[in-house]
């Protein structure tokens, strides 16, 4: 069913528009039966669904000096309540109006505006139709995330990202940027000189700004699809070049995290390597505990690999590791999803991370008809089954975030045992920090002062592409951080 836009306002509002409209089953078109008109006039937002024999109408108060955010809002609401007029539906929404990545970002800002905590629920449940459950489940997160890294220092507070684009092979529901890892050495080794290269340019961005480092994380990809050798050089290059640097702003580390996600190609010489650089987290990441369900989504690995894995992680001196699971992969049960949380609970493990399947155009699973197996509500039933098991081993939850494609419109949830929280997974998450991306398809970000916009900028995907515009791409991220307004 479709909708043709017409939009008077001076606000782009197409995304949100559709956003809304897809809960009642609609999409727009450039021609349709039905318009729907968007307006601004005697301070309200207004809205009309006009069809061939009926119209509908609603307007919400949005002052003249309103902000984009705001206006954005109204329209979301006046659009849900002409297609619940037009439907007669009343479409459950698990998140209320909220449909961007980073739900977070909201509540720090209300915060930060003066909101209460304890009326911040209220707040969003009025303002946003938020179920109260979320609402006080993003204001425990934030106020979590203001007590592990302060505001005071948030500007200076700074994350490193390294990005490794390869995998052992292609996982049938991912879209991340990342390739096949080339098998010849030669071509591995160009790739950690591009890295060391840039690396030398991070300490002089970092000393030039009085930056105070506070996580390291090398993720992708797949970091350990290197080679042992390769893998190792790439380590003894960040230890070089970062760790023992006199530089005085990486005397504060507190995090060194490595993605280690893939059983099928992490080994004990790469486990040495971690240990000897100093990295105190990792992820191993099963996704599921069914051998049927890796092999269909393209994992070249079993749940004895991981198991294999992940002992060796636990009888090393690398004291937090991550569990990844994927709530929604093709085929799986509800009975079989629980059986995955229950084992990945059996292990202990500081940090879990429950996903819940999100399929982007990209990945090849979007294609295929298996990927419709769990229901919505099912979905919730699994993810509340693991914020329940979560909670019985002591953790509890320090960060989520929401894309577009996902089942039931839910969220990702970090959960964590109190102190072993991942700084840098707030830190990118929230962008309120600055972070510093090195290595194709990296992103580098540096907030504003309000806490709420930041200045960005995205590395080639492509490896040589990279490389051949290295220092130009360097001297672009430095000049993020020259930006008037940056105030550093």
């Amino acid at each position: 069913m479709f909708f043709c836009l017409r939009n008077t306002l001076e606000l782009d509002v197409a995304r949100p528009v559709s956003d809304m409209a897809a809960f009642f089953g609609y999409q727009p078109a450039p021609s349709a039966a039905l318009t729907l008109t968007l307006a601004r006039e005697h301070g309200c937002v207004s809205v009309c669904l006009q069809g061939a024999e009926q119209s509908f109408t609603a307007s919400e108060p949005c002052s003249e000096a309103a902000a984009s955010g705001e206006i954005t809002r109204c329209v979301k609401l006046v659009v849900l309540k002409v297609f619940a007029e037009l439907t007669g539906l009343q479409p459950k929404l698990p998140w209320g109006i909220l449909t961007g990545v980073r739900p977070t970002k909201l509540a720090h800002k209300l915060l930060d505006s003066g909101v209460a905590a304890v009326a911040l629920p209220e707040y969003l449940s009025e303002n946003y139709l938020l179920p109260m459950a979320q609402g006080r489940l993003l204001t425990d997160i934030a106020l979590k995330q203001k007590h592990i890294l302060s505001d005071s220092t948030r500007l200076t507070d700074t994350g490193i990202y390294i990005g490794v684009p390869y995998c052992p092979s292609r996982c049938s529901y991912c879209s991340f940027p990342a390739g096949i890892v080339p098998q010849d050495e030669e071509s591995q080794q160009n790739f950690v000189n591009m890295i060391e290269q840039d690396l030398q340019n991070v300490v002089q961005l970092i000393g030039m700004h009085s930056l105070r480092v506070k996580s390291l994380y090398i993720g992708g990809g797949t970091p350990t699809s290197l080679s042992d050798k390769v893998f190792a050089r790439l380590l003894q290059a960040v230890e070089r070049k970062l760790l023992q640097s006199n530089c005085e702003g990486l005397q504060h580390l507190r995090e060194f995290t490595v993605e280690a996600g893939r059983p099928d190609c992490f080994s004990a010489a790469k486990l040495a390597a971690m240990e000897a650089a100093g990295v105190n987290r990792i992820s191993v990441n099963p996704q599921s505990f069914h051998d049927k369900t890796l092999q269909l989504i393209g994992r070249r690995h079993s749940v004895r690999d991981f198991y294999n894995a992940y002992e060796l992680v636990r009888k090393s001196r690398i004291p937090v590791v991550n569990v990844d699971l994927i709530i929604g992969l093709p085929q799986e049960t509800e009975q079989e999803i629980a059986y995955s949380l229950e084992q990945a609970v059996k292990l202990a493990p500081e940090n879990l991370t429950v996903h819940t399947l999100t399929l982007k155009r990209s990945a090849p699973l979007f294609q295929k008809q298996e990927q419709a197996v769990l229901t919505t509500q099912a979905a919730e039933k699994m993810v509340q089954r693991a914020a329940e098991m979560a909670a019985a081993i002591g953790l509890e939850p320090y960060y989520l975030y929401r894309q577009h494609y996902m089942l039931g419109h839910l969220a990702n949830i970090g959960y964590a045992k109190p102190g072993t929280e991942s700084i840098y997974n707030i830190q990118m998450m929230e962008e309120r920090h600055p972070v510093i991306g090195v290595g194709p398809a990296s992103a580098s970000k540096v907030p504003l002062p309000d806490g709420h916009h930041l200045h960005k900028l995205n590395m080639p995907k492509n490896v040589a592409v990279y490389g051949a515009r290295l220092q130009e791409l360097a001297e672009r991220r430095r000049d993020l951080f020259n930006i008037e307004g940056t105030d550093l």
